[in-house]
């Protein structure tokens, strides 16, 4: 039976500098699934990397194992196999489908019920669907996840006042202003998470200017224009924070986009007036020397657990409903999976069965035409009850389908979905 195996690390098993030292970006991604599918050990392949976690979902071909998996992936990303060997987890069978479902349900999140990783996970299936490394196993999970998550967030409240994880991290900016509607807000950065950001800072009164500095310009004016702000080059970043009271940055740069030696000097204008600096980008976009200037408060994504706390016991509340919904996912996607892999070793059995009771009843040439007609009516109703005890063992997996067949003398029908990876995760 095909069975889905996870190689990962996430922010329960890595901090924050190690996760955004590994985490791939989307350009990325087509080396790793390339890799992982023709040296890896895979036989399909999709690759998620987020600032909280990077994980490798696939179908092991036989004899392979992890360390094939990592030794594919260290070329891709330095480290990146090591990381994954010292601070991740590995996972295989219902216990990685699950895992699949409760990540897409936001259950596995830093702000658990934040709905950004359903958005996450999509677009990474959809790589590795143009990639041509999603095969019959994850066009069949992946599909079925992103359905499950949708059902936990319409039928629990796991995610009530949650955007997403930057939403959750705007919630600071409460703390830091008693009024936001004066605020000038600066994002570095023009993408999902700085757009998501930036509508739930207007829609809790920050009103204020906004300016998104951005690579490309045309990107930041497009946002600016939905959002009622402007544009301007990524060159005067340092100028543009200075005269800021909230900056959101959100990049996929490399290096520090807001340095500490730049920015600093142009603070000391600014007397008693905050200047509150939420970094979501993995890597780090803004120098973690600036927690240390007067005024200016700092947040990174490892700061966001503190966010988490506020409102939880009322969306804890909410877990046990959602878990139950990925339980019982769960259990029906191997259900159907099952019946899907036993049709075809059923009906190479009835086809056998039949074939013996149209054998016996035509080598006894000594039948009355009213003798084979009673014979043809019991042996018909034998076949139909073997059949009716035997092909609900062989669909739950109690009798392997391919070993009652060898019984009976049948070949297994030839069925790639079949195969079941042989080597150690």
């Amino acid at each position: 039976m095909m069975e889905l195996v996870i190689l990962g690390l996430s922010h329960h098993t890595a901090p924050l500098a190690l996760r955004e030292s590994v985490a791939l970006s989307p350009s990325e991604v087509p080396t790793a699934l390339d890799r992982l599918t023709s040296m890896g050990g895979l036989a399909e392949a999709c690759v998620l990397s987020t600032c909280n976690r990077t994980e490798v979902y696939g179908r092991l071909l036989p004899g392979a194992d992890a360390a094939t998996m990592l030794g594919a992936l260290e070329p891709v990303r330095a480290g990146l196999g090591d990381s994954l060997r010292r601070h991740g987890y590995r996972l295989r069978g219902d216990s990685a489908l699950g895992h699949l479902f409760r990540v897409v349900a936001g259950l596995d999140s830093l702000v658990v019920g934040e709905h950004q990783i359903a958005g996450q996970m999509s677009r990474a299936y959809g790589l590795a669907c143009s990639a041509g490394t999603a095969g019959p196993l994850l066009h069949k999970a992946f599909p079925r996840a992103l359905q499950v998550g949708r059902r936990v967030r319409s039928e629990t409240q796991l995610s009530r006042g949650i955007a997403s994880v930057a939403g959750a991290a705007v919630g600071l900016a409460g703390r830091v202003f008693r009024d936001l509607s004066t605020c000038r807000i600066v994002t570095i950065g023009a993408g999902a998470t700085v757009a998501t950001a930036l509508r739930v800072l207007r829609s809790s009164g920050a009103s204020g200017p906004l300016t998104i500095v951005n690579r490309t310009l045309a990107k930041a004016q497009a946002l600016g224009a939905e959002l009622d702000g402007s544009a301007a080059p990524l060159a005067d970043v340092a100028r543009h924070v200075a005269a800021a009271d909230i900056v959101v940055a959100a990049t996929d740069a490399q290096a520090h986009l807001v340095r500490a030696a730049e920015v600093a000097p142009l603070l000391r204008g600014r007397r008693d007036r905050p200047l509150l600096i939420l970094d979501l980008g993995v890597p780090r976009d803004v120098d973690p020397l600036l927690r240390d200037v007067r005024g200016v408060y700092l947040h990174d994504l490892d700061d966001l657990t503190a966010i988490a706390e506020r409102g939880r016991q009322s969306r804890l509340d909410e877990v046990p409903k959602a878990e139950a919904i990925v339980a019982t996912a769960v259990t029906e996607f191997r259900r159907r999976t099952a019946d899907l892999q036993a049709k075809p070793a059923i009906r190479a059995l009835l086809d056998e069965l039949l074939k013996f009771r149209r054998e016996a009843i035509e080598g006894d040439r000594d039948l009355s035409p009213s003798e084979r007609v009673a014979a043809e009516r019991v042996t018909g109703r034998m076949v139909d009850k073997l059949l009716r005890r035997l092909a609900p063992r062989m669909k739950d997996g109690t009798v392997a389908p391919r070993d009652l067949l060898s019984v009976f003398g049948v070949e297994s029908p030839s069925n790639p979905d079949e195969q079941s990876p042989e080597g150690d995760l």
